[in-house]
């Protein structure tokens, strides 16, 4: 089989014998699979094995099975599903209690189809994955015995498909306080207890104390008065506030919120930011993050970049508004736009439905900040007075296949 007729997804059906040859090493000159799709029955009797009966066992022979055979391996099951891929491992289950069975007999079918449809599209593998998984998900939701088991054309534009995606350390948590005010309009992100008072005075409601590089013990003093006074700025305002990476001093000093990075939920006590009461908001880059962040039901999700930006060196393709206004629509939560804004893109991001914009430079190197201010609100209510943007039924791939 030459490489431009192999099938970007391998299945049992279509390829157990390739994936035998290359797990007994007599198929090396076989182009490896870019998607390998089995459930744990098919992954036990391709490796020799009696069942897969552990979630450790699972997580093995997706290994195994990617180092022999595939740039990217997905064992499904009846109660989840586990990734291993170039961009992140995980176990995917239904964000949802939908009722239906996943062992129907055309439900791998419809996955990998389905998957194999996004790769075509540009999606990397984990994105694809999430389409196939919400795929699957409408197929069954609305599947009756009088006809074939396919998806809806919308099933990606609906919620209740969306998976939820595992963090690498596993964790009960799930919903934060919910925000005082969702409507989060213009969102100042400085760097300072200053610059938090100076926005505040002018206007802006919703802050981001954002101070990088300060994660030392010999900044915990600066950064703990940092906080103290900005909450001091916002609370005198009634403007809601959220600190950026320091959950420990934030929780301390009973701050209003706080904002994590993906590379935090890795550390973060996400159960003790719960249990004292603070709102959570979380960054996202593309499908598996915004499942992961949609897992812990947060009090907002921020998706970016919309646009290009010079604040943070990122792998991300730049997604555009019509991305923004599909998570937007997709999203039963705030979502914030975030990279790029200026005047005119703060219009339509806010047109996209952003419940806020995350603005840096447009108002921190504006020759006056308190003009800029003004222009930026203005902005948010021009955008959200037109008609709003018609959210596609599939975003634009996030990231770049390697």
């Amino acid at each position: 089989m030459s490489a431009a007729n192999t099938p970007s997804v391998w299945t049992f059906a279509g390829n157990a014998k390739d994936i035998q040859g290359l797990l007994a090493g007599s198929a090396r000159d076989l182009p490896r699979a870019a998607l390998l799709c089995l459930n744990r029955s098919e992954a036990a009797t391709l490796l020799g094995m009696a069942a897969l009966d552990s979630l450790e066992a699972v997580t093995q022979a997706a290994a195994r099975l990617r180092a022999a055979v595939g740039e990217a391996v997905v064992i499904t099951g009846d109660e989840a599903d586990y990734a291993d891929m170039p961009q992140a491992r995980g176990w995917l289950g239904p964000s949802a209690a939908t009722g239906h069975p996943k062992s129907h007999p055309d439900a791998g079918a419809v996955f990998a189809n389905a998957a194999a449809q996004a790769l075509e599209k540009g999606f990397v593998a984990m994105e694809a994955i999430v389409l196939a998984c919400m795929a699957r998900n409408d197929a069954l939701s609305q599947h009756t015995d009088a006809g074939p088991l396919q998806p809806r054309a919308d099933f990606a534009q609906r919620s209740a498909n969306l998976p939820f995606f595992s963090l690498p350390q596993a964790t009960s948590v799930s919903g934060f306080t919910a925000l005082s005010d969702p409507d989060l309009g213009l969102y100042a992100v400085v760097d300072s207890a200053a610059w938090v008072a100076r926005v505040v005075a002018a206007g802006v409601r919703t802050v981001q104390l954002r101070i990088k590089d300060a994660e030392g013990p010999e900044h915990r003093d600066f950064v703990r008065q940092q906080i103290r006074d900005s909450i001091h700025a916002t609370t005198a305002a009634g403007a809601q506030l959220f600190i950026n990476d320091h959950w420990q001093l934030a929780i301390e000093e009973s701050a209003y919120g706080v904002h994590l990075g993906q590379e935090d939920l890795h550390i973060a006590d996400l159960a003790a930011i719960a249990r004292a009461g603070l709102r959570l908001g979380i960054s996202t880059h593309a499908y598996w993050e915004v499942c992961r962040a949609w897992a812990l039901r947060p009090s907002y999700i921020a998706c970016g970049p919309i646009h290009p930006t010079q604040a943070k060196a990122m792998p991300w393709i730049p997604q555009g508004n019509n991305n923004l206004a599909y998570w937007c629509a997709l999203l039963p939560t705030p979502v914030v736009g975030i990279a790029g804004m200026d005047v005119a893109r703060t219009e339509q991001a806010a047109r996209a439905g952003a419940a806020g914009v995350a603005v840096i430079s447009a108002i921190t190197a504006a020759a006056s900040p308190e003009a800029a201010i003004v222009q930026l609100q203005q902005a948010v209510q021009r955008g959200r007075s037109q008609p709003r943007v018609t959210a596609p039924l599939l975003p634009q791939p996030t990231l770049l296949p390697t």
